[in-house]
């Protein structure tokens, strides 16, 4: 069979009626997952799976994708209206998507986090059917010497992007390798900075660590100032929705971004977490509205 009525087949599969239902059902159930701080979107999956033993195998793997994606989304959730993002993957989301709260754009920066996840996971759907056998064999070719510049390259992209101070952003890079030295030596074997404590074995959860430490970074900004009343909920000044306008604004973020975490996908041990940086960093780059950058910009969100 071809190409095209393979792709029949797979739509006639996905489109019945009780794949449908499971598509939205789980979907929602990840949405849920994301949204909340310390589930991760690997987490949800693992406690999920037994649910999806009953199942037909196409209906499971919906069920499963679903939720994987549905949390990835989510995530963005809790980054834009409290600041904590819910998965590591929504990290640089929390930078932009927060100051847009803070200044009654809430719905606006949720429809700008659902577009773009919409496109972005639609074209790497495409890209992944018909080019995926040329990316295995770009990942193949990635060794030990690639893996090392890329981590190097992605330290100076998140040093630029989390500080207006290089030195303060190369200094957090620092300490959060000094981190991921503890527990125990994958080459040799031995541990350290353990201190007695078996629960460092595998190290520090990078889950845990990331969304403590940006709640940690908001309850001191919040600390320093001087609290004259009780803090309000954001409040939802402006209507879901994008204009043509803003459409087209922010189409080459979402399209590099795109293409930034179909690179990094492939790679074995680099995920989303990498990627939402290196997507961030370019939208920055680009865009004609620098000054928007830090103070709220739907490009920085759709990135």
């Amino acid at each position: 069979m071809d190409t095209l009525t393979l792709m029949g087949m797979g739509f006639v599969h996905a489109l019945s009626p009780v794949n449908l239902l499971a598509m939205f059902a789980s979907t929602a159930v990840g949405v849920t997952i994301g949204c909340l701080p310390g589930l991760s979107a690997a987490m949800g999956v693992a406690l999920l799976l037994p649910v999806t033993f009953g199942m037909a195998p196409a209906t499971g793997l919906i069920v499963l994708g679903g939720i994987y994606c549905g949390a990835i989304f989510g995530g963005s959730i809790s980054a834009i209206l409290i600041h904590t993002p819910g998965t590591p993957a929504s990290a640089a989301t929390a930078i932009e998507g927060y100051q847009l709260t803070l200044r009654g754009k809430a719905a606006k920066a949720l429809t700008t986090a659902c577009f773009a996840s919409f496109c972005g996971g639609l074209l790497s759907c495409i890209s992944l059917y018909f080019f995926s056998p040329l990316l295995a064999q770009l990942a193949m070719k990635f060794k030990s010497p690639e893996y090392f510049w890329l981590s190097l390259f992605g330290l100076t992209i998140i040093a630029g992007v989390s500080s207006k101070s290089m030195l303060k952003g190369l200094m957090s890079g620092v300490l959060g390798l000094l981190l991921s030295t503890i527990g125990m030596d994958p080459m040799e074997g031995v541990p350290r900075f353990m201190f007695g404590q078996a629960a460092l074995y595998n190290g520090i959860d990078t889950t845990c660590a990331l969304i403590g430490l940006f709640s940690m970074s908001q309850i001191l900004i919040l600390a320093e100032k001087k609290i004259v009343q009780r803090p309000r909920a954001a409040e939802f000044k402006d209507s879901f929705g994008l204009s043509g306008s803003e459409i087209r604004r922010i189409s080459p973020s979402i399209l590099r971004s795109w293409i930034i975490g179909n690179i990094i996908g492939i790679l074995p041990g680099a995920g989303a977490s990498i990627a939402c940086f290196m997507g961030y960093n370019e939208a920055r780059r680009f865009s004609k509205h620098k000054e928007e950058f830090g103070k709220g910009s739907i490009e920085g969100v759709a990135g």
